[in-house]
């Protein structure tokens, strides 16, 4: 993976525990369980990832 490929895993990875920690109120308030459109974005938008990942390989090889 080149540097733009490990920029984006770090900026996903940061955007979903931002949104954890916000959906959650980890650290700051009484914890609330998940909710489960939360979950299926973060399995949205990380497919999203993976997907492009995987199609960006083919390509190159």
């Amino acid at each position: 993976m080149d540097k733009n490929k490990w920029i984006a895993v770090v900026v996903c990875l940061c955007l979903t525990a931002g949104a954890y920690i916000g959906s959650t109120g980890l650290f700051y308030t009484d914890f609330r369980p998940i909710r489960n459109y939360d979950l299926i974005s973060f399995a949205g938008s990380w497919g999203g990832l993976i997907y492009m990942l995987i199609r960006d390989r083919k390509r190159t090889v």
